[in-house]
């Protein structure tokens, strides 16, 4: 009977260190929490929005462009040195005419340059009170783009000293404060469109100056 009983209690004994090491060894195996998971997103960040140029409104461009060539017009033929300056960007005007046959006046880079040559002109023996002539009509122009500023091109089928049609070349620049200033013109007398017009010869401007007239950048 004691031997019984002896055995009983080992085997209790037995059964309570096993029990005791079941839920030690669950305790273990609990799971930890779950760490934040990180984004793997490969997706790019938004770019920046860049603001695309507006269309070209031909028909306001070009109006602004002949009153401006008009107001220059005025102001030559009546001798207001003043005034002309205020219708070029003067810190870069480029200013000629051609008017002795094979003997151009060199384009005047500069206003104070500019400034003698049209004082010349006005003053000189032999043009002395020669005006533009014979309408301050501007008949095509070309314009584009330059960065985020309009640039262009105009002629007028006239001229300085101009009895008869010639041609007025000019190129400008629309600024965002003062709107369209000229460069750039060349006057060229009817007797010298074949060697310096645009449509007959080669205009000067295109050589030494900005002046263009690509066919994709013609105003309707």
């Amino acid at each position: 009977m004691q031997l019984r009983l002896t055995w009983l209690v080992l085997v209790l004994f037995a059964v309570g260190i096993m029990s005791i090491g079941i839920v030690g060894c669950g305790t273990d195996e609990e799971e930890a929490p779950e760490k934040p998971t990180e984004s793997t997103s490969t997706e790019p960040a938004d770019e920046p929005v860049v603001a695309s140029r507006p269309p070209i409104d031909f028909d306001a461009e070009k109006q602004a462009i002949q009153e401006i060539y008009t107001e220059f017009y005025n102001a030559f033929n009546d001798f207001d040195i003043k005034a002309v300056q205020e219708t070029f960007d003067s810190a870069n005007i480029i200013f000629g005419t051609i008017f002795a046959g094979n003997e151009p006046v060199p384009l005047a880079v500069g206003w104070n340059d500019v400034k003698t040559n049209i004082l010349g002109l006005w003053e000189g023996i032999g043009t002395k009170g020669n005006k533009w002539g014979q309408n301050d009509r501007l008949s095509a122009f070309w314009i584009r783009y330059k960065g985020s500023k309009l640039e262009a091109s105009a002629i007028g089928i006239n001229c300085y000293k101009g009895s008869f049609p010639g041609e007025t070349h000019l190129y400008l620049l629309k600024d965002p404060k003062d709107g369209w200033k000229i460069h750039e013109l060349d006057s060229i007398t009817e007797n010298n469109l074949g060697i310096f017009g645009h449509y007959k010869g080669k205009a000067r401007l295109k050589d030494e100056g900005n002046f263009f007239t690509t066919d994709e950048d013609k105003a309707p």
